[in-house]
């Protein structure tokens, strides 16, 4: 009996989790059941040129994805309802006439030749494309990439952040790598337009704000 007993002992203890395997089975359950949401990395370039730097063998490519970038910032950059509402969300100087515009009605400017739409501010405004995001160049499909325009306006909630033409903000100035959605490369159908100042900057400030409070919870979610 004494020896039986001993045994049962024994075999007891060896079925005791030990403290690291209960801690791992708790961060299985905390993280491994619900997976955050989806990323891929990118990179931010301001042009071709930069993209030809890291990628001296696909000069081509890189100028295809640049010449994209371009013609989808002129197609869906966020619209605003005139050039002060432009510069509130991304600073003075950062902002042009949208191509819509009736340019050829403005007035002439007798000094440039040019007309003077920028200056007083009327029609349609956009920013201006700050360089653009590319994902997927090595990764055995065609590359994907999105216009990113950057703020410099004291008072708006996306200074110094990298954000999409949808809201979407993917990093901070000087950024050259990012994090982002899959989302955030799908063009919009129309442009945003924009018609009190500020509305972009809060918009884009909720949207990150929404998608930080959705990975949080997603991580901390339990059973699968």
């Amino acid at each position: 009996m004494k020896r039986s007993s001993n045994v049962r002992r024994a075999r007891f203890r060896k079925s005791l989790p030990t403290a690291s395997a209960v801690a791992l089975s708790v961060t299985v359950a905390l993280s491994g059941c619900s997976p955050a949401p989806r990323q891929e990395e990118a990179q931010i370039y301001r042009n071709a040129a930069e993209c030809k730097q890291v990628y001296p063998d696909q000069p081509q490519l890189c100028d295809q994805v640049f010449g994209s970038a371009q013609m989808d910032h002129l197609a869906t950059a966020p619209r605003f309802d005139g050039q002060a509402q432009c510069e509130a969300d991304f600073g003075v100087g950062n902002c042009e006439p949208a191509p819509e515009n009736p340019v050829s009605q403005a007035p002439m400017d007798p000094q440039t030749g040019g007309t003077t739409q920028a200056s007083t501010g009327g029609g349609w405004f956009m920013p201006m494309m700050m360089g653009y995001m590319m994902g997927n160049l090595m990764g055995g499909r065609a590359p994907r990439q999105a216009p990113v325009y950057s703020s410099s306006a004291p008072n708006s909630p996306i200074k110094d952040k990298i954000v999409t033409g949808k809201g979407d903000v993917v990093g901070n100035r000087g950024d050259r790598t990012v994090r982002a959605a899959p989302s955030a490369f799908q063009k919009p159908s129309a442009p945003t337009r924009v018609t009190r100042t500020g509305g972009f900057g809060t918009m884009a400030a909720q949207k990150a704000q929404a998608s930080r409070t959705g990975s949080r919870t997603t991580s901390r979610s339990f059973g699968g």
